[in-house]
């Protein structure tokens, strides 16, 4: 199995915690680990040292830390403990790591590495956990280079990745930030102050296919993350991209293959599943989750 020589993650996790359940006190001594908290409240407590769990933030553990959770909220979490290799990679992360949350402007680096863990998980293929490594090693690189910016401008810390497909074009952008509202291309067009069919046009020279299109394939992917990282309703999920449920189920189905509810069904079969991808790790090192305390 091809693995980065630097940096491997060795088990990931998405866990669903229910309100008033807690991880104890607990130290891993032979690697890192880093929890994001996709949504939910609660503390974390890091070698006497308490933060509050917030959503869209991430908590870096160190080796030897002693830490603990505790979820005041129903929440949900990715959870990654990886290892370095490389004696320069994790001395520039002890040099330059906070232990103070961190907020992820855009969540979907640290979803899609989940997602490629459990597409490796139910279809395993030599790239794919190479690929993760990589993924998750230029993830935390960027957070360092965005702290570094951050102490010299005298900023809050905080972490932007832009790795969505966002070419330079304002149309897309527009697109984007009116994925909920019910837009016709005769409103694009107008907004542009362009020709509905200059626009067709344009879209097609540009991106390969037709504006509408275009708003299909955005809507159809925020819908799949809501499918995957929210309890929302399937219509809540249709209306919040803009689309009637009918429909909304209808063009799911007729380009996903399956409907919202199966999609949605088939990603819950992994929440709270060990993802091992270093097979030295030994899930005995895994902390207990204590509910209703």
């Amino acid at each position: 199995m091809l693995r980065d020589d630097q940096l491997r993650i060795i088990w990931i996790s998405r866990i669903d915690y229910e309100k008033n359940s807690a991880v104890e006190s607990h130290v891993h001594d032979s690697f890192y680990q880093l929890l994001f908290v996709i949504n939910g409240e609660g503390t974390i407590t890091m070698d006497e040292t308490t933060f509050n769990l917030q959503p869209q933030h991430a908590y870096f553990i160190p080796k030897g830390c002693v830490h603990s959770f505790r979820f005041t909220q129903d929440s949900m979490t990715i959870d990654l403990k990886f290892n370095i290799m490389c004696d320069e990679l994790e001395q520039l992360l002890q040099s330059h790591h906070s232990r103070k949350p961190l907020y992820i402007s855009n969540v979907n680096e640290v979803k899609n590495l989940f997602k490629l863990s459990t597409q490796n998980l139910h279809k395993p293929n030599e790239l794919l956990p190479y690929r993760i490594d990589v993924g998750f090693k230029g993830f935390l690189l960027s957070i360092l280079v965005e702290r570094e910016y951050a102490k010299h401008e005298n900023e809050l810390d905080s972490y932007s990745l832009e790795n969505e497909f966002h070419p330079d074009f304002p149309i897309v952008e527009y697109l984007n930030e009116h994925i909920q509202s019910k837009i016709s291309l005769e409103d694009i067009a107008k907004h542009f102050n362009f020709h509905p069919h200059y626009l067709i046009e344009l879209f097609r020279k540009e991106l390969g296919t037709t504006p509408m299109n275009f708003l299909q394939r955005l809507r159809l992917e925020k819908s799949k993350e809501y499918l995957e990282f929210t309890n929302l309703s399937i219509t809540e999920i249709s209306d919040l991209v803009g689309l009637t449920p009918p429909y909304f189920s209808r063009l799911f189905r007729d380009r996903i293959g399956i409907a919202p509810s199966e999609y949605r069904e088939k990603t819950r079969t992994v929440i709270g599943k060990d993802i091992v991808l270093e097979q030295d790790f030994s899930l005995g090192e895994q902390p207990a989750i204590l509910q209703n305390l």
